[in-house]
């Protein structure tokens, strides 16, 4: 009897291997959305691309949960699914072995699984935006105001900045129509005694935490190129848009102290090289808290708890009031993070039981905060800004969020004497300008980077009523002004 050539089985093996190899690679990005979408909502493929290229490491420290929900969604689904359809293509070729009509499928239906998973990928994040933007005019140049040719003008004494950024808050969660009450009720009341601007909308390039940093402090949108050259310092992110000149930067020119406070490894995101790149002298996060004391046990996912951060921050703000220069206390909370929130000690004694719960718990702890500000009779010397780094993402009660036809990002600044806006429409980029005019730095025009002083006192001219339509329509368009900000600095 002849005996079967080996290679004739090796053969069969080898095409199911290759198969199970390129269902495989067309079903990893499908995972990798759906896990996004999971655990972050929608997400644009330049906040992916950034946070592939860097932040991968600070994402390991900063949440081991969101690691773990990957493994599962990102990587054991796609395994399982590959297993399944290359076992589906092997039964199809018994069945349909005599079918010349389903030829193709037969012999493609991998290559197809694959091309699939990778357009359900590429449009999940919106790749057709991003090309797009490679083609478009450039928006950003057009209204672009170079920082460092603007001058500023000592206007009173200097004052103090306390900014406090909360994890997406939303303007919508005040809203007791949809929730039932005003999830933000504490802030709400306070918002109502001080300055604030209705119309906070979001802006492309600032609607993920480090974006909305960027865009607040620097004036300008963060994104990145997807091919830099090899001279790019973001192919290895050895500065951070070292061409800008940022809120840090100028008021570190001025003798401020720069401080920043939150609860993740600044590792994450590279939060900690920006900051460290543009002024800020002293910056904690998850490490320089367990080094500070607080139990490692904490830190497991996202770090430090909202109640332990800001107890931690008024013991520096009173240590930087009692050092008498003048300071600028940056805080980030993390406890309104989806997507499903982070329950501190103080919320569970509240009595927070739910997301809604901990966004209200949240809300009151800043208030808390200001009151404190308030009662030791500071704010004369003290400006605070309260407001959301972006519009809430992926979490319990997002679909109720999304219902909304008009969310806006939270905002509040609390002075004495009490400020006057300008409008009732303000952007992130405006924020920069403005919290120098609120340092006692008045800009010479009002402009910085994409920004408009919209205090009464900047005596800055109106913004042109299409802006805001023009930034959301183009601001991320390739520009070669903007790429200049990722070379050094050159003076005026």
């Amino acid at each position: 009897m002849q005996q079967a050539d080996p290679q004739s089985r090796i053969a069969p093996a080898t095409g199911h291997f290759r198969r199970l190899a390129v269902c495989l690679l067309g079903l990893l990005p499908v995972g990798t959305s759906l896990w996004s979408q999971q655990m972050f909502g929608e997400v644009s493929f330049e906040q992916f691309i950034y946070h592939l290229r860097f932040g991968r490491q600070g994402l390991l420290k900063t949440d081991t949960d969101s690691i773990e929900s990957f493994f599962l969604i990102g990587v054991l689904l796609p395994v399982v699914g590959a297993l399944l359809l290359t076992l589906l293509l092997w039964m199809t070729d018994r069945w349909l072995s005599g079918s010349k009509g389903l030829h193709v499928l037969r012999r493609n239906g991998h290559w197809l699984v694959m091309l699939t998973g990778i357009v359900l990928f590429l449009a999940h994040f919106s790749f057709d935006d991003y090309l797009q933007s490679l083609i478009g005019p450039d928006v950003f140049s057009a209204h672009y105001v170079k920082p460092d040719t603007v001058q500023l003008t000592p206007n009173g004494r200097p004052r103090n900045l306390v900014i406090i950024y909360v994890e997406s808050l939303e303007g919508t969660y005040q809203d007791s129509s949809r929730f039932g009450r005003d999830l933000l009720e504490p802030l709400t009341r306070m918002q109502q005694r001080y300055t604030s601007f209705a119309n906070y909308p979001q802006s492309k390039g600032a609607h993920w935490t480090i974006a909305g940093i960027v865009s607040t402090q620097c004036g300008v949108p963060l994104k990145v190129a997807l091919l830099p050259s090899p001279d790019d310092p973001r192919v290895h992110l050895r500065q951070f848009l070292p061409g800008a000149l940022c809120l840090g930067d100028v008021l570190r020119q001025h003798g401020y102290e720069n401080v920043f406070l939150n609860g993740p490894d600044l590792e994450f995101a590279d939060m900690g090289l920006f900051l460290r790149n543009h002024g800020y002298d002293r910056v904690y996060g998850a490490k320089e808290w367990i080094d500070a004391g607080e139990p490692a046990t904490r830190m497991r996912a996202w770090g430090l708890r909202d109640d332990r951060l800001l107890a931690r921050a008024r013991t520096e703000l009173d240590g930087l009031m009692a050092a008498g220069k003048p300071f600028n206390l940056t805080i980030l909370t993390v406890d309104t993070h989806g997507p499903k929130g982070l329950m501190s000690d103080e919320c569970r004694r509240r009595g927070a039981r739910d997301f809604p719960n901990i966004v209200t718990c949240t809300a009151g702890q800043v208030t808390e905060f200001i009151n404190y500000i308030e009662t030791r009779g500071w704010l004369d010397r003290i400006a605070v800004l309260v407001q959301g780094d972006h519009i809430a993402m992926e979490n319990p009660i997002h679909d109720t969020l999304e219902g909304s036809a008009n969310r806006v990002i939270f905002n509040l600044i609390a002075t004495r004497p009490t400020e006057l806006p300008l409008g009732n429409e303000i952007t992130h980029f405006d924020m920069y300008p403005t919290l120098l005019e609120l340092a006692g730095l008045h800009p010479e025009g009002g402009r910085m980077g994409l920004g408009w002083c919209l205090l009464q006192r900047c005596n800055t001219p109106a913004p042109p009523v299409d802006r805001i339509a023009q930034f959301k329509e183009g601001l991320l368009n390739r520009s070669p002004t903007y790429e200049t900000l990722w070379l050094p600095r050159t003076a005026p």
